[in-house]
């Protein structure tokens, strides 16, 4: 399973089940397409965290919009493991 694929796990998981497939595109916005608020964007970094087993920097938590840029910074984090 892909970064990509397992993110849109988790973001369908944080989102209960109100969002589709087709919608969890890489440019996706978290907040304004896909409605996630405050609470279920800190869920959505917690839970892909564990899943990764990474830890995400202040200025990451601040700077990640989209669905494409949460796989950056993984896929970023992981290769420098």
């Amino acid at each position: 399973m892909t970064t990509t694929e397992k993110i849109r796990g988790l973001i369908l998981k944080v989102a209960k089940g109100k969002l589709s497939q087709e919608a969890l595109k890489p440019e996706a916005r978290l907040s304004e397409e896909l409605g996630l608020d405050s609470l279920a964007q800190s869920e959505l970094l917690v839970l892909a965290e564990d899943s990764f087993g990474i830890k995400f920097t202040h200025d990451e938590v601040w700077t990640v919009a989209t669905i494409g840029q949460m796989v950056e910074v993984i896929d970023s984090r992981l290769a420098a493991k």
